[in-house]
């Protein structure tokens, strides 16, 4: 549900203005596996991470 009210609210206002937080902004990078890791900053420890990602369509 948080999507759909930063879209509705980021089209007519700042979504701040609707007391909605801002995205976060995480770190991607690839580790030495290959796997994909995403970190809240550069050199943090990976929240989460994937052995074989893959791209998928909506």
């Amino acid at each position: 549900m948080r999507a759909r009210e930063w879209l509705i609210a980021s089209r007519y206002r700042c979504p701040a203005d609707y007391g909605i937080p801002p995205l976060p902004v995480w770190v991607q990078h690839r580790d030495e596996a290959g796997r994909l890791a995403l970190c809240a900053a550069d050199g943090d420890e990976p929240f989460i991470s994937a052995a074989s990602p893959v791209t998928v369509r909506r």
